[in-house]
């Protein structure tokens, strides 16, 4: 795992934890890089009790051994707003890129703030290349409901809008550390 993360995988991990659906129950989390083809690459896997700041700790504190510690702020992690998670990350790597999944913060957005519009317009605001495009798709969605405008104004766009995140996790681990 080592050698492949490093040698050929861009500095992006995705984190992740599902419901275990047995007799026993806990949770798996995973964790997945993406490769020189733009294809998953399997990192780590835990069955855990459940998902909460000491198991999230315990896996990625794990995870960064096993891929090396030495650039663990140069990794960018995506990952769902799992409490625990962020609670992790405020604490083991503060300094890391932690970014949104756009899908699970709009299963969240959606439960609250409802119509085709809204959901166009924040999708928009999300992939948007450009502050100023942000910006704009942003002013439209204060235009639709203040309530949805307020309670994305409360998530740092840099860990959820295209426009605000760190390039440097679109490069190859290879290229990233030889510059």
């Amino acid at each position: 795992m080592t050698t492949g993360f490093n040698a050929g995988c861009r500095p992006f991990i995705g984190l992740d934890g599902c419901f275990l659906k047995t007799s026993f129950g806990g949770q798996l989390l995973s964790a997945v890089g993406r490769d020189g083809n733009n294809q998953m690459f399997p990192l780590a896997i835990a069955i855990v009790e459940a998902e909460t700041k000491e198991t999230w700790t315990w896996f990625i504190g794990n995870l960064l051994h096993a891929i090396g510690c030495g650039y663990r702020n140069s990794i960018t992690f995506i990952s769902d707003r799992q409490k625990g998670l962020v609670d992790t990350f405020e604490e083991l790597l503060p300094d890391a890129d932690h970014r949104y999944c756009i899908r699970h913060l709009y299963a969240n957005f959606k439960a609250l703030y409802k119509g085709q519009a809204l959901k166009d317009e924040l999708w928009w605001a999300a992939t948007s290349y450009r502050v100023h495009d942000f910006e704009k798709y942003m002013e439209t969605i204060k235009e639709l409901d203040t309530g949805a405008y307020d309670w994305l104004k409360d998530i740092d766009p840099c860990q959820w809008s295209r426009a605000y995140f760190n390039p440097r996790s679109n490069q190859r681990q290879a290229n990233y550390h030889n510059a």
